[in-house]
């Protein structure tokens, strides 16, 4: 009798029947590497050992049995020290665990002019807010000196962790555009134009 790999298809003669069926692929795991995916996997293993487990006695060629249960086995293992890893990933990696913000302007009344670790998932509306702290001192500048604000925009910057893939809030970048004010030209049409400037025609 030959023995198939596990994955695919072969069955394996239980008192001259095939009632024991090994069709379970587990190479790759279909749908994904997630730990949902890796656990129905594993479910779906372990069933069938079981099931190979449960046909000890039934099988005339115990070796072979034994060598399914045993691939069986070290495939499970391997499976469960994957999930393992991933779900160790889960957790905040050592990058994210290190990230620190720092304001890197030469204005002195803001936050941040130290760094400071912030929860990943505060980091959005702490950056955002330290973005308007700008934005309001910005105003009060340009007030302080007379001048008129043309724009202003606030931009959050994202970038992905290169350890765990996660995408994180790298920092913000405030950007205000000024200009003089310009002094209202009250004497607009009280002067009379030069002769000579515009068309002039005399009939």
């Amino acid at each position: 009798m030959a023995v198939s790999p596990i994955g695919t298809g072969g069955n394996i003669p239980v008192n001259g029947n095939t009632n024991v069926n090994d069709n379970v692929a587990v190479n790759s795991i279909a749908g994904g590497n997630t730990a949902s995916d890796i656990q129905k996997k594993l479910t779906e293993l372990k069933k069938q050992r079981d099931e190979f487990d449960g046909a000890r006695n039934k099988v005339s060629d115990k070796n072979a049995l034994e060598t399914k249960i045993a691939s069986l086995d070290r495939r499970i293992n391997n499976l469960e020290k994957r999930l393992e890893k991933l779900n160790e990933k889960q957790g905040e990696c050592q990058t994210c665990k290190n990230r620190k913000y720092q304001d890197g302007s030469d204005d002195p009344g803001v936050s941040f002019k130290t760094a400071s670790k912030i929860a990943p998932e505060a980091a959005a509306s702490a950056v955002r807010g330290h973005e308007m702290e700008h934005v309001y001192r910005n105003r009060a500048k340009a007030a302080r000196e007379g001048r008129e604000i043309v724009s202003q925009s606030v931009v959050l910057k994202s970038g992905i962790c290169p350890e765990c893939g996660k995408a994180y809030i790298a920092g913000g970048e405030t950007r205000t555009v000024t200009k003089a004010k310009s002094e209202p030209d009250y004497s607009v049409g009280t002067e009379t134009a030069p002769k000579g400037s515009l068309f002039d025609d005399v009939a």
